[in-house]
């Protein structure tokens, strides 16, 4: 079987001048996007990794010509938005397998190494210290807090019970009204003493020989230490200060 080659088809239009055929020049070529490999095979590239992601789409930015009529500020808007979420995707990512692996659900050892060593270094003394100088409150152990508030429960249970105070007051009053008596009972025995000794005849603003009655009484008292009754008997007996 032989095969002839044909020549090129001319259109009935082209011999006249009002048409032109189109020329090779002038076909539409495929555009780059149509020759993009799909999401797919990209992502198998990559393996799943959230590096090779941010390559690819920050290659796909650069290398697309439709993406001339963006300007460099969305670029770095849509970079930055990529990265921050990678970053927290990564973050919450490394808190469940370190959750995991506390639960004893999986076995990393690395996970195990990553929070014994954040143990330890919040633990540490020098650590703790600076934490309480920046945010002003002092760290306890959880048994002396324990102990802080059972004291604190047992002064308010003394402070709110009454019937301690109630008893205490009780004795003041008692004690008041004794003392109240004995003044009583001092005065009248002083005015019996006065009569008997004729000290209500005293006059201690009257003017002796050294002055003031009553500072003359004070004299004797402070430097000789002579009792009161006393040094204003020996006085009247001389006939002074008496009204």
């Amino acid at each position: 079987m032989q095969f002839k080659r044909r020549g090129p088809k001319v259109d009935a239009k082209s011999t006249d001048g009002d048409i032109e055929s189109p020329s090779p020049s002038t076909q539409p070529s495929p555009s780059p996007r149509s020759r993009r490999p799909p999401p797919s095979a990209s992502g198998g590239a990559s393996g799943g990794n959230p590096v090779g992601v941010l390559l690819r789409k920050i290659i796909l930015l650069t290398t697309d010509p439709n993406a001339n009529s963006g300007t460099p500020q969305n670029y770095l808007l849509t970079i930055i938005k990529d990265v921050i979420s990678g970053t927290l995707l990564g973050v919450l990512f490394l808190m469940i397998l370190i959750f995991l692996d506390y639960r004893n659900i999986v076995q990393l050892g690395s996970a195990r190494a990553f929070r014994r060593a954040a143990f330890e270094l919040m633990t540490d003394p020098d650590t703790v210290k600076t934490i309480e100088e920046n945010i002003e409150i002092k760290f306890i152990p959880v048994d002396v807090y324990k102990s802080m508030q059972e004291e604190i429960s047992r002064n308010k249970e003394k402070v709110n019970d009454n019937a301690g105070l109630a008893q205490h007051e009780e004795d003041l009053a008692a004690r008041t009204k004794e003392l109240n008596e004995l003044k009583s009972e001092y005065e009248q025995w002083k005015e019996k003493g006065n009569r008997m000794l004729g000290l209500e005849k005293w006059c201690g603003g009257c003017k002796g020989g050294w002055g003031n009655c009553d500072g003359r009484v004070k004299y004797l008292m402070d430097t000789y230490h002579t009792p009161e009754i006393k040094a204003k008997v020996d006085i009247m007996k001389d006939g002074k200060c008496m009204q």
